[in-house]
Protein backbone atom coordinates (compact mmCIF):
# COMPACT_ATOMS: atom_id res chain seq x y z
CA UNK A 1 0.00 0.00 0.00
CA UNK A 2 2.77 2.50 0.99
CA UNK A 3 4.76 1.78 -1.97
CA UNK A 4 1.71 2.04 -4.15
CA UNK A 5 1.06 5.39 -2.76
CA UNK A 6 4.53 6.58 -3.41
CA UNK A 7 4.09 5.39 -6.57
CA UNK A 8 0.85 7.39 -7.21
CA UNK A 9 2.84 11.15 -5.51
CA UNK A 10 5.74 10.75 -7.87
CA UNK A 11 4.01 10.25 -11.17
CA UNK A 12 1.33 13.29 -10.12
CA UNK A 13 4.50 15.01 -9.38
CA UNK A 14 6.02 14.21 -12.98
CA UNK A 15 3.27 15.19 -14.13
CA UNK A 16 2.39 18.40 -12.65
CA UNK A 17 5.79 19.67 -13.11
CA UNK A 18 6.27 18.64 -17.01
CA UNK A 19 2.15 20.56 -17.20
CA UNK A 20 3.61 23.75 -15.60
CA UNK A 21 7.08 23.44 -17.93
CA UNK A 22 4.77 22.41 -21.38
CA UNK A 23 4.82 26.27 -22.87
CA UNK A 24 8.49 25.87 -22.45
CA UNK A 25 8.99 23.17 -25.04
CA UNK A 26 7.14 25.81 -28.05
CA UNK A 27 9.02 28.72 -26.72
CA UNK A 28 11.63 30.60 -29.49
CA UNK A 29 14.24 29.89 -28.16
CA UNK A 30 16.33 31.41 -31.10
CA UNK A 31 18.56 34.37 -30.20
CA UNK A 32 16.65 37.75 -30.61
CA UNK A 33 17.57 39.77 -33.46
CA UNK A 34 18.05 43.11 -32.04
CA UNK A 35 18.51 45.16 -34.76
CA UNK A 36 16.85 48.60 -33.31
CA UNK A 37 18.93 48.26 -30.44
CA UNK A 38 22.50 47.43 -32.28
CA UNK A 39 21.32 51.10 -34.67
CA UNK A 40 20.92 52.86 -31.29
CA UNK A 41 24.34 51.58 -29.63
CA UNK A 42 26.09 52.58 -33.13
CA UNK A 43 25.00 56.13 -32.92
CA UNK A 44 21.62 56.08 -34.55
CA UNK A 45 18.85 58.48 -32.22
CA UNK A 46 15.09 57.29 -32.41
CA UNK A 47 13.22 60.33 -33.56
CA UNK A 48 9.81 58.75 -33.54
CA UNK A 49 7.83 55.91 -31.85
CA UNK A 50 4.28 54.53 -33.00
CA UNK A 51 2.84 51.61 -31.33
CA UNK A 52 -0.28 50.16 -31.96
CA UNK A 53 -2.01 46.66 -31.10
CA UNK A 54 -3.37 44.77 -34.36
CA UNK A 55 -5.65 41.72 -34.11
CA UNK A 56 -5.28 39.02 -36.50
CA UNK A 57 -7.25 36.01 -37.79
CA UNK A 58 -5.42 32.92 -35.23
CA UNK A 59 -3.38 30.52 -36.81
CA UNK A 60 -4.59 26.73 -37.00
CA UNK A 61 -5.73 24.95 -34.72
CA UNK A 62 -6.56 28.10 -33.46
CA UNK A 63 -7.72 30.21 -36.14
CA UNK A 64 -10.98 30.71 -33.78
CA UNK A 65 -9.21 32.82 -31.63
CA UNK A 66 -7.84 36.58 -31.93
CA UNK A 67 -3.77 37.00 -32.20
CA UNK A 68 -3.10 40.02 -30.66
CA UNK A 69 0.34 41.15 -32.50
CA UNK A 70 1.73 44.50 -31.14
CA UNK A 71 3.47 47.10 -34.06
CA UNK A 72 6.15 49.96 -33.19
CA UNK A 73 7.19 51.11 -35.77
CA UNK A 74 10.40 53.83 -35.25
CA UNK A 75 12.33 56.81 -37.62
CA UNK A 76 15.66 56.27 -36.81
CA UNK A 77 18.44 59.15 -37.69
CA UNK A 78 22.13 59.83 -37.87
CA UNK A 79 23.36 62.87 -39.32
CA UNK A 80 21.53 63.38 -42.61
CA UNK A 81 20.72 59.60 -42.83
CA UNK A 82 17.49 58.16 -41.81
CA UNK A 83 16.33 54.73 -41.42
CA UNK A 84 13.01 53.43 -40.73
CA UNK A 85 12.17 50.08 -38.55
CA UNK A 86 9.32 48.02 -37.93
CA UNK A 87 9.32 45.01 -34.83
CA UNK A 88 6.35 43.24 -34.08
CA UNK A 89 5.59 40.89 -31.30
CA UNK A 90 2.97 38.03 -32.14
CA UNK A 91 1.40 36.41 -29.08
CA UNK A 92 0.15 33.12 -30.58
CA UNK A 93 4.14 32.42 -31.93
CA UNK A 94 5.61 33.98 -28.91
CA UNK A 95 8.18 35.62 -31.31
CA UNK A 96 9.61 38.99 -32.34
CA UNK A 97 10.21 40.09 -35.81
CA UNK A 98 12.23 43.20 -36.98
CA UNK A 99 12.96 44.87 -40.12
CA UNK A 100 14.59 48.26 -41.25
CA UNK A 101 15.29 49.92 -44.43
CA UNK A 102 15.13 53.27 -46.10
CA UNK A 103 11.30 53.82 -46.28
CA UNK A 104 9.06 52.66 -44.10
CA UNK A 105 7.31 50.23 -46.89
CA UNK A 106 10.06 49.05 -47.94
CA UNK A 107 10.56 47.47 -43.99
CA UNK A 108 6.95 46.72 -44.03
CA UNK A 109 7.66 44.34 -46.92
CA UNK A 110 11.14 43.11 -45.51
CA UNK A 111 8.89 41.73 -42.71
CA UNK A 112 6.31 40.41 -44.55
CA UNK A 113 8.94 38.17 -46.49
Amino acid sequence: MLMKKKLLITTFCMLFSGLCNWHLLHANTAPLHAEVIELKRQGWKVTETHSSVEARPGIKPYQNLKRVVQVVKYRLNKGTEVLFCVVEYDSQWDTIHESCADSMQQAEKKLRQ
